[in-house]
């Protein structure tokens, strides 16, 4: 049922994505959840959180359309770059799925804009494959990796992606690099000089200096729920995972460049986890677009549909009871 009839992207399929969306956050509408407090250096991500603090309603209406806009994104930039079967809006659902996966994701909350901005660097990226000068490009990536840390400090790694794209593109132009590189920079070079401007830059590179050392792993504190459906998405995901680099489909070099391109972002999302101090439950979104490709791939490499669509509605509900039973205080 799922599965076949998102096979396909019309309007429909997305008008049917939202009301599944309003459905899964249901709760939240009613009983808001915490705003998550910013942690470390994070000026922008500290504005938001000033203003939604006591508007709890209205941040979740804005986390609602965030996740919404992401879902159709990465389904467009997928399907664009034909890492799933085009036409399909199957991985817009996993996504919305995927950011619904826990009562406490469904709010705003830093790694919403942060997802949003790693799609921006992946357009980038992706397009930059088959353009010969690509230097805007990269540039751009370079300066969505920086704003990103301004929401979210451990989102400063993401600036590795870049670096990975070009070995896996095979590009060996210095000059791209020291785009990326100026690009990063950026951002930076305002925030010191409206720091400087606001005798706050002394102490705000002690803020960094602080951050940078508190290097350490907090412990997971996950409810039994969060477990059953973090073990079920892991086994999807490997499964996934094993279709889309080894299954059937025939696929050029450039579909396989970006598909490893996107499995590198876990690899960085976990290296990252070490910063994300008392954040560490939201930085598990950093894994969803590269959860959401190895999921689709798993329901639509499933040969025996029916078992791909028992699976799917199993998975599907275990999210839905778990956003309306379980309280995450």
């Amino acid at each position: 049922m799922f599965i076949r009839f998102f096979r396909s992207s019309f309007p429909i399929q997305y008008l049917v994505i939202g009301l599944i969306g309003l459905m899964l956050w249901g709760k939240a509408f009613i009983m808001p959840p915490r705003i998550p407090a910013p942690e470390g250096p994070v000026p922008l991500y500290n504005l938001l959180y000033s203003l939604f603090i006591n508007m709890p309603h209205l941040a979740v209406i804005l986390g609602f359309l965030l996740v919404l806009l992401e879902s159709w994104w990465l389904n467009i930039l997928f399907n664009r770059n034909e890492l799933v079967p085009k036409n399909s809006s199957l991985a817009a659902l996993v996504f919305l799925i995927l950011m619904s996966s826990s009562p406490v994701f469904l709010t705003f909350h830093p790694l919403n804009i942060s997802i949003l901005i790693t799609f921006l660097i992946l357009d980038n990226l992706m397009r930059s494959y088959s353009r010969t000068n690509d230097l805007d490009l990269v540039y751009g990536a370079g300066f969505f990796a920086a704003l990103g840390s301004l929401f979210y400090f451990p989102y400063l790694l993401m600036l590795a992606i870049i670096p990975l794209s070009f070995l896996l593109f095979r590009s060996v132009k210095w000059r791209e690099w020291a785009s990326a590189f100026i690009g990063f920079l950026t951002p930076y070079v305002f925030l010191a000089v409206f720091y400087f401007l606001t005798d706050q830059l002394a102490g705000q590179i002690v803020v960094y200096e602080k951050m940078v050392a508190s290097f350490f792993f907090y412990p997971i504190h996950l409810h039994t729920d969060d477990w059953v459906i973090g073990i079920f998405t892991l086994v999807l995901a490997i499964w996934g995972l094993y279709y889309q680099l080894s299954g059937p489909m025939e696929k050029t070099a450039e579909i396989r460049a970006k598909t490893y391109l996107v499995v590198w972002l876990v690899v960085l999302s976990l290296l990252s986890v070490a910063y994300s101090t008392t954040l560490v439950v939201y930085h598990f979104v950093m894994l969803f677009p590269s959860l959401t490709l190895m999921l689709t791939s798993a329901f639509l490499g499933i040969k025996k549909k029916r078992w791909a669509e028992i699976i799917f509605l199993i998975y599907f509900l275990l999210i839905l009871v778990n956003s309306y039973f379980y309280n995450p205080d």
